[in-house]
């Protein structure tokens, strides 16, 4: 999230690099070092008075602003799609608390500090639309592999519900049978007894295996190491749905921890000091920084479930 500063952007500004690059020129055509030294007694000028002056500061700003909001309208209309109804509405209630922050905010005394307080926001804003998009691949390869299980289980080829490939579940929008979970309701928690629903299949298959391989007194080594295959397998794959339901859980209380933010922000904004602000915005920062490193230690997961489906 780190920014270039206000003198780097100054310099680098098209008109102030274009003139410096005439000057530079006219010094060099009419050999006279005069055009050059003028336009450096004037650069100083620019550079002591320019990055610091509220105009620059608004000027940056407008850039940021409208850089931001390209970005973000990409993402939505690549991500919002795909989510539920209620995790949509959500959203848009963030970007509007977002909105309404920047605009109740008294930016004329609280410039610089209010600033970084609204890039934190923007950066929790593509991270709630980023990890809702991961929540729903999540969500829908639970929702395949309990489908996989129950056809077994039901004596229905599991050829006749296969999983879809990795890159199909990233694109695929939140099935309607899997319900939104806003709320922490164990009862009624479909994320944690979809995975506890596998994991014991996948344990009966594991038990079956064992009891094979325990009590058959003659068996060929290659079945043996096939069997013996098989059961690794399971493992990994028990291993895996047991991480994405650690990892979903996980989402859903950083989802409701950046709701949270928002509206604390709004409420405390103009009542606590620039320091409490954003001590309080950056400690979620950090958290949401940790929830994405956790999905990027579950990518080699993904791959291998990739393999193990295809």
């Amino acid at each position: 999230m780190k920014s270039e500063s206000r003198y780097a952007s100054a310099f680098k500004e098209h008109p102030n690099t274009l003139g410096l690059a005439t000057l530079a020129a006219a010094s060099f055509a009419f050999l006279t070092p005069i055009p050059l030294l003028l336009g450096l007694v004037a650069e100083g000028a620019y550079m002591l008075f320019v990055p610091d002056s509220k105009w620059y500061a608004k000027r940056l700003q407008g850039r940021y602003d409208a850089g931001i909001a390209d970005r973000r309208k990409k993402l939505k209309e690549q991500i919002l799609p795909r989510l539920s109804p209620a995790m949509r509405d959500r959203y848009l209630r963030l970007e509007s608390t977002r909105d309404q922050i920047y605009n109740d905010a008294d930016q004329n005394d609280s410039h610089a500090w209010f600033g970084d307080v609204i890039k934190k926001l923007d950066f929790l804003l593509e991270k709630f639309l980023l990890f809702g998009d991961k929540e729903v691949q999540f969500r829908n390869y639970l929702s395949s592999v309990l489908d996989e299980v129950r056809a077994e289980d039901s004596g229905i080829n599991s050829l006749s519900v296969p999983l879809p490939s990795a890159k199909e579940n990233k694109g695929r929008p939140l099935s309607q049978d899997i319900p939104d979970e806003i709320f922490m309701t164990p009862e009624s928690n479909w994320v944690k007894n979809t995975v506890d629903e596998i994991k014991q299949r996948y344990q009966d298959d594991l038990d079956q295996i064992q009891k094979f391989l325990d009590t058959s007194k003659e068996i060929e080594l290659q079945t043996q190491a096939v069997l013996n295959k098989r059961h690794d397998v399971i493992e990994r794959r028990m291993e895996y749905i047991d991480r994405i339901g650690s990892i979903l859980s996980n989402l859903n209380h950083q989802s409701r921890l950046m709701e949270d933010t928002f509206g604390m922000i709004n409420d405390e904004i103009r009542a606590r000091t620039p320091e409490q602000v954003l001590a309080d915005i950056e400690d979620v920062v950090f958290q949401t920084n940790a929830m994405t490193s956790a999905l990027e230690e579950v990518a080699p997961f993904e791959q291998m479930a990739a393999r193990l489906t295809a």
